[in-house]
This record gives structure tokens, sequence and C-alpha cells, in this order.
């Protein structure tokens, strides 16, 4: 299989991707405005990416996704999102640690494809910890 078999246009994704995709990039966008000026650095930073790709895809100013990471992208806006988390994050200094790993975990699963994003946008890959 080569890198651009599920590489499917925007318009060729199920529209019902899009509105997951849509949805967990509300709840990144409202956890972000909430936990970003005290959240951790690192964390934070990484949302942020997720989020500018999961903007760029859906507007359709970066398609070069496969749909596995896209998929993986809204896991993780969608847990971090979530009120409801194995560590809620209202207990001060812990509450972050299972929205870290998760995060964590789903940039190292699609590390190759932000880094060709930041790359694309002239980004800087460590500013987002990638």
């Amino acid at each position: 299989m080569t890198e651009q078999d599920d590489r499917a246009p925007v318009e060729d994704r199920p529209p019902e991707e899009e509105g997951r995709l849509r949805g967990a990039l509300e709840g990144a966008h409202r956890w972000l405005q909430e936990h970003a000026p005290s959240g951790p650095t690192r964390l934070v930073g990484r949302i942020r990416l997720l989020v500018m790709v999961g903007n760029d895809y859906l507007s359709g100013d970066y398609r070069r996704l496969p749909t596995s990471t896209i998929w993986a992208l809204m896991f993780a806006l969608l847990y971090v999102a979530s009120p409801v988390d194995v560590i809620p994050d209202v207990i001060p200094g812990m509450g972050w640690f299972d929205d870290a790993f998760v995060v964590g975990l789903v940039i190292r699963a699609i590390r190759k494809d932000l880094r060709r994003y930041c790359r694309d946008k002239g980004l800087d890959t460590a500013a987002f910890g990638v």
C-alpha cells in the first residue's frame, strides 16, 4: 500500500467524519479558552497544533492527511474536551496527566504527518513538541 492510498480528497470523505471533526474542534477550542492560560505549555501547544491541522483539513487548505490521521486527531481532541476523564481536570497538578498521555500517544502515532504539515506550513515543529 502506498502512502497516498488512504488520502482521499476532502470532498470524497464521509460527511459524518467532517461533522465529528467539527465537534472535536469546537470542544478543543473551548478547552483551550479555559485551560491555555494555566495548562501545561507542552500540552497546550500540542492541542493548538492538532486544532490547526483539523481546521486546515476542514477548510480544504491542507488535504495531505490519511484518514487514520484524521481519526486519531479527532480522538485526541474529543478526549481532551470531554468532561469525563480518567483523572478530572479539576484536580490541581494532576488533572492533565491523562490528557497529556492520550495526546502524546496520538502525536507519536501521527508524528510523520504532523511534521510534514509543519514543514509545508513553515511552522517550527519544536514549538509544538512534535
